[in-house]
């Protein structure tokens, strides 16, 4: 499609945000160095609490996934941004749903670093690596295929690392129990100056797409009446440049923050 003027400028604002994110991409390959963890540094301290379940391991995935998902909603946009007439093919629902994995994952990292306590940091690791034994259980008995060892053995030993990083036993299992995104996106939007409403509404509008809901499809994308029959109303859909900003915008806040906040918990500053 060939922009308007308004559209054109929301378009550049999208790949300047784009451009500013890239170099990400190369402190995200493994050859970067820049997932290690100094010694004495708040993650050396929280990954010996978790340890085999590192908290820095799993945030820098979350990181990298999201960075993977930027780049791919980046290679879906066609044209030079320093062209006079910037020609781009825009998705309705396609480029929202990497939108909303960068977002969410961007935002588990938020979430699992920002806060200051370390038994906070602990027992967030600890719930979410709960979640993947049990949806590992799950898509094992999908595949026919026995776990190497049983869930009760595997939980028995995030039960005891939680315990002994400083939960009461009695409130173990609670602090065991994982966390849903939902509550991770908005908590992880308090850590940020988009908020927690607004963290929830960005990621909460890119996965009703994702999802091809009618409530999102409605609330969010361009639509024109073309036609109606009875109570029908037959419409034509189109992406909005404005809010794809909008969108594409938070996500790179929110990735800056993760990117933060993993440097200053892996650098030691004694």
């Amino acid at each position: 499609m060939t922009t308007t003027t308004e559209e054109d400028q929301f378009l550049r604002r999208i790949l300047a945000l784009l451009d500013s994110a890239r170099p990400y991409e190369s402190l995200t390959q493994s050859d970067s160095k820049q997932w290690q963890v100094q010694p004495g540094s708040a993650l050396a301290g929280d990954d010996a609490k978790t340890d085999p379940y590192q908290v820095s391991h799993n945030a820098w995935n979350a990181l990298s996934v999201a960075v993977d998902h930027l780049h791919c909603f980046r290679s879906t946009f066609a044209g030079d941004p320093q062209d006079n007439a910037v020609s781009v093919t825009l998705h309705t629902h396609g480029q929202y749903s990497l939108l909303r994995g960068a977002f969410e994952n961007s935002a588990r990292a938020v979430w699992m670093l920002g806060p200051a306590q370390r038994l906070v940091r602990v027992q967030r690791r600890l719930c979410m690596q709960a979640g993947e034994h049990k949806h590992a259980d799950v898509m094992a008995a999908l595949l026919q295929q026995q776990p190497r060892r049983p869930l009760n053995v595997r939980m028995q030993q995030l039960t005891d690392l939680v315990v002994n990083a400083g939960t009461a036993p009695a409130d173990a299992k609670k602090a065991l129990k994982p966390a849903t995104y939902s509550e991770i996106v908005r908590e992880a939007g308090a850590l940020t100056p988009m908020g927690s409403g607004q963290a929830e509404v960005v990621w909460s509008s890119c996965s009703s797409l994702a999802h091809g809901d009618m409530h999102g499809t409605l609330s969010v994308l361009e639509r024109n009446i073309v036609d109606t029959q009875g109570r029908v109303n037959l419409t034509q859909i189109t992406s909005s440049p404005k809010v794809l900003f909008w969108a594409t915008d938070r996500t790179v806040a929110m990735l800056q923050r993760g990117f933060d906040l993993f440097r200053e918990r892996a650098t030691c500053h004694r």
